[in-house]
């Protein structure tokens, strides 16, 4: 008899909330993205759920239980795994307030088992997100899982996804390492360093400049005739008339922006879904436009979508993002 109550509510609220969805008319648009687009074997996939609210009224949904989104994988047309299977919800109503033209996000993680606990084998999954409720907002990507094919070029660089494209770039004459054959993915990205990436991503062969324009960065400087180059095709500029300061660490922000504007990738309607990128922020367009390629997805606090613009980046993030986004210029 206990068992068929539980049955009887269960279906109740299944009812109840297909009854009360307004899915149709919500001007509501998701999204979900992967932290990277190819896998190794064993390996972590972290995904990112976005929701957005695309009109100019704040928007409430209810939901009968915590339960907010819900998540399949696919391969083919086999389901191999839902998150929502075997987890307990709290009975509880929940709601969660959109802003207008706001984003709400979610981050959930897989360790690439299928729903009976066993290890998937390599091959091309979907992944489909959607809002409970049926509030009709759901979203889908693809994903690989594959097997290594190649040896890395850094000593120091073990991540399969990183040294993929670190050996495109390298092979393209765009990365290069230090002298011991290391790549230090966790040092932070100087503005010399985002110069001398961005130029040769552009193709751009610098002159030989007899002369510098900035008093901390001498004609000897190793990056001297990319950063007068850069300057003087008004790709970056320096922190003063006279100061480049070319060993300071270039921020997330600043970097994506330089990068989005000189491959011309920005668009003038892009909106940033980030919480701590607001539009008054110089780069607002360009990481906005950024989110939208797949180019940079940020992280989740609260569901608050964020984007940490004023934090250093990292050597290894900027190659990421540089490869990323020389694949949406083609």
């Amino acid at each position: 008899m206990k068992k068929i109550l539980i049955a009887l509510l269960v279906m109740f609220m299944t009812f109840t909330s297909v009854a009360n969805g307004k899915s149709a008319n919500l001007p509501l648009v998701g999204k979900v993205v992967t932290d990277r687009n190819e896998y190794a074997l064993n390996e972590t996939v972290r995904f990112l759920f976005t929701v957005t609210n695309t009109s100019d009224s704040p928007i409430t949904l209810k939901f009968n239980t915590s339960q907010i989104y819900d998540f399949v994988i696919m391969k083919g047309n086999a389901i191999i795994f839902k998150w929502g299977i075997a987890r307990m919800f709290a009975q509880v109503i929940t709601e969660v307030n959109i802003p207008a033209n706001g984003t709400k996000a979610f981050s959930v993680s897989w360790d690439m088992v299928d729903s009976k606990g066993k290890k998937v084998d390599t091959g091309t999954y979907t992944v489909k997100f959607y809002l409970v409720n049926n509030y009709g907002v759901e979203a889908t990507t693809n994903f690989t899982i594959g097997t290594p094919s190649f040896t890395p070029v850094f000593s120091d660089v073990n991540d399969y996804y990183v040294s993929k494209y670190l050996k495109v770039l390298v092979d393209k004459g765009i990365v290069k390492g230090y002298p011991d054959n290391t790549f230090r993915s966790d040092n932070n990205l100087t503005r010399a360093e985002a110069t001398v990436l961005i130029l040769r991503a552009l193709g751009i062969t610098p002159k030989d400049y007899s002369t510098s324009s900035f008093s901390d960065v001498s004609v000897t400087y190793w990056a001297h005739n990319y950063i007068e180059e850069g300057v003087k095709r008004g790709i970056i500029k320096g922190i003063s008339s006279n100061q480049f300061a070319p060993t300071r660490v270039i921020s997330r922000g600043e970097f994506v922006t330089l990068l989005m504007r000189a491959l011309s990738l920005a668009k003038p309607d892009a909106v940033s879904p980030f919480s701590d990128v607001p539009y008054t922020y110089f780069g607002y367009k360009e990481i906005g436009t950024a989110f939208d390629l797949n180019i940079i997805q940020g992280s989740v606090s609260d569901m608050q979508l964020m984007f940490y613009p004023n934090d250093p980046i990292k050597r290894k993030d900027a190659v990421l993002i540089l490869a990323r986004a020389m694949d949406a210029k083609k």
